[in-house]
C-alpha cells in the first residue's frame, strides 16, 4: 500500500474508538432521510399482490415476446430514452425500498428469470406440469445460448456456481511444473487470488502480482507493464477484465496476443464483463474466461461460467470426476443430480439480455457511469479511481474520501441514504463502487452524488 492510500484510509477517532462525525446524522440533509423516518417501499395494491405482475414502474413480462412489445412500446431502443429504460427496470421486481447499486456483487433476478425457475421447480417437486401456457427452454439450451452470446462452440463452456469456482478449476487442474510462476496483479479478487494460493500450497508454484496502483494513460500502458513483469520462469498471466477494485477494463486482446507470443498460459478472470460489456471470447484470445454470470447477466444465483478455449483443452486435468467423462469442457461440470431450475432460468435470462441487446446495454451502463464519475470529480476530497476513458472503463464506478475508510463511506450510504454500494478493500484502497445496471435511473445516481457530497462535507 503506497503511502497515499494509506493516509486516505485514516478513520475519524474519539477517545480511540472508530465513528462517523455526528453532522453526517444529524437532521434531514439535501439528500438524506430524517431519523425514524420509514424506509419501505411503495405499498403494493391488492391487484399487485394477486398478480405478482406489476413492477416498480410498470408491467413485468412473462415472456420475451411480451417484452419485445412493451420495449417497442416505450420508444427507440437507445441508451438516453429513458421512457424505454423504465419499460426495463419495471422487469425487475424487487420493491425499491433500497437503492439497489451493486450489481457487481449480485445481480437482481428480472421477473420472467424467477418465474422460470420457480415453473420448473413445481414441475420437479410437486408434479405441477402447469406454466401459465409458457414454453420455457430445456436444460440443455443454456450452453448453446451461452456459447452464441460470447461467440463460443457450446463444446468450449461449462456452467459452472461462480467465477470462483471456474478459477479454482483452473488453477488446480493446470498442468504446470512446480518451479513454473503465476503473474497475477494487486486488483485481483479474493476469489481469483486465493485460488493461486491454494495452488501454491499444494504444488510449490510461486505466484507474483503486478502493481497497477496508478490510473492507466492508455491501453498501450498496461501491456507494456504486463510485459515489463514477465520473467523466464513465468508461465501463466491471471487477471482481470474488468477490475473489481478500481473498475479499469483491462486491454485483454492485448494482453493475450503478447502473452501468447511468449508461450503463456493466460487466465482471464471476467466476473464483471459478461453482461456488462461485449465478450466475445475468440477476438480476446484467451486460453481459459471466467464469470459469475449472476452479476451483469442476471442468471440464477449459483450459476457462472467456466470457458475453455478448445486448443487449450489438453492442458487442464480434472480436479474432481461426478461422472460425464465428456471430453469438452463440460467435464468439468457438476454431472451428478441436480435441480435443472437453474439452467432453464439461465436459459431465460439470456434471451432477457439478448431482448435489449449487448451494445444497447453498455452504451447505457458506459453513460451513467461517466455522468457519475464527472458528478464525483467535482466534490472537493473525493478522488475517482475508475478512468473517464470508456476503452478503460465500464459500467462501475470507485472512488474514494479523503481521510475516510470503506466503512466510513459505505455505512452511511446505506444506514442513512439506503444506498447499497460495495466497499473497496483489495489492493488496499478504501472507499466504494457503484454499478450503474440496466434497472438503475439517473435519479439514483444524482442521490449516490448527493449522498456522497454530504459525507464528504462532513468528514474529520
Amino acid at each position: 500500500m503506497t503511502r497515499d492510500r494509506m493516509m486516505r484510509a485514516r478513520p475519524c477517532r474519539s477517545s480511540g474508538a472508530t465513528h462517523f462525525a455526528p453532522k453526517i446524522y444529524a437532521g434531514d440533509g439535501e439528500m438524506g432521510m430524517a431519523k425514524g423516518r420509514q424506509t419501505s417501499g411503495r405499498k403494493k395494491s391488492a391487484e399487485d399482490s394477486r398478480s405478482g405482475r406489476t413492477g416498480r414502474t410498470g408491467r413485468m413480462a412473462d415472456t420475451i415476446e411480451e417484452l419485445d412489445g412493451m420495449l417497442a412500446g416505450a420508444g427507440p431502443a437507445e441508451a438516453d430514452n429513458e421512457n424505454y429504460w423504465q419499460a426495463v427496470r419495471a422487469q425487475f421486481p424487487y420493491n425499491g425500498s433500497i437503492h439497489y447499486t451493486n450489481n457487481g456483487t449480485i445481480g437482481i433476478l428480472p421477473h420472467m428469470v424467477l418465474q422460470a425457475q420457480i415453473a420448473v421447480l413445481k414441475e420437479t417437486e410437486i408434479q405441477d406440469g402447469d406454466t401459465g401456457g409458457v414454453a420455457y427452454p430445456a436444460p440443455h439450451e443454456a450452453h448453446e445460448k451461452l456459447a452464441a452470446l460470447i461467440n463460443a462452440d457450446p463444446s468450449e463452456v461449462a456452467i459452472t456456481r461462480n467465477s470462483t469456482e471456474s478459477m479454482n478449476i483452473i488453477a488446480l487442474g493446470l498442468d504446470l511444473k512446480p518451479e513454473d510462476e503465476i503473474l497475477t496483479t494487486t486488483h485481483e479478487h479474493y476469489g481469483g487470488w486465493s485460488c493461486w494460493q491454494h495452488r501454491h500450497a499444494q504444488f510449490g508454484n510461486p505466484i507474483r502480482k503486478l502493481d497497477l496502483y496508478d490510473p492507466p494513460e492508455d491501453e498501450d500502458e498496461i501491456v507494456r507493464l504486463f510485459e515489463e513483469a514477465i520473467r523466464p520462469e513465468t508461465r501463466v498471466l491471471s487477471f482481470c477484465h474488468v477490475t473489481c477494485t478500481t473498475a479499469w477494463r483491462l486491454p485483454v486482446r492485448k494482453i493475450c496476443a503478447m502473452a501468447r507470443e511468449r508461450g503463456l498460459i493466460t487466465v482471464v478472470d471476467g466476473a464483471q464483463s459478461v453482461g456488462m460489456i461485449a465478450v466475445d471470447v475468440k477476438d480476446l484470445g484467451g486460453d481459459f474466461y471466467v464469470s459469475s454470470t449472476h452479476k451483469w447477466l442476471f442468471t440464477p444465483k449459483g450459476t457462472g461460467l467456466l470457458y475453455v478455449d478448445d486448443a487449450a483443452q489438453d492442458k487442464i486435468g480434472l480436479g474432481y470426476y461426478t461422472g460425464g467423462g465428456r471430453p469438452t469442457a463440460r467435464r468439468f461440470e457438476n454431472n451428478a443430480s441436480q435441480s435443472h431450475a437453474p439452467l432453464v432460468g439461465f436459459a431465460v435470462a439470456v434471451d432477457f439480455h439478448n431482448a435489449i441487446g449487448t451494445s444497447l446495454v453498455e452504451d447505457r451502463g458506459a453513460a451513467m457511469a461517466k455522468w457519475l464519475k464527472t458528478r464525483l470529480s467535482d466534490i472537493p476530497g473525493v478522488r475517482v479511481w475508475t478512468p473517464m476513458n470508456r476503452a478503460l472503463s465500464a459500467s462501475m464506478v470507485s472512488f474514494s474520501i479523503a481521510g475516510m475508510t470503506s466503512s466510513d463511506v459505505g455505512t452511511p450510504l446505506r444506514e442513512r441514504y439506503r444506498i447499497h454500494s460495495r466497499g473497496l478493500y483489495e489492493g488496499g484502497y478504501h472507499g466504494a463502487r457503484i454499478s450503474c445496471a440496466m434497472h438503475n435511473s439517473y435519479e439514483e445516481m444524482e442521490r449516490v452524488a448527493g449522498a456522497v457530497r454530504e459525507i464528504a462535507a462532513n468528514r474529520c
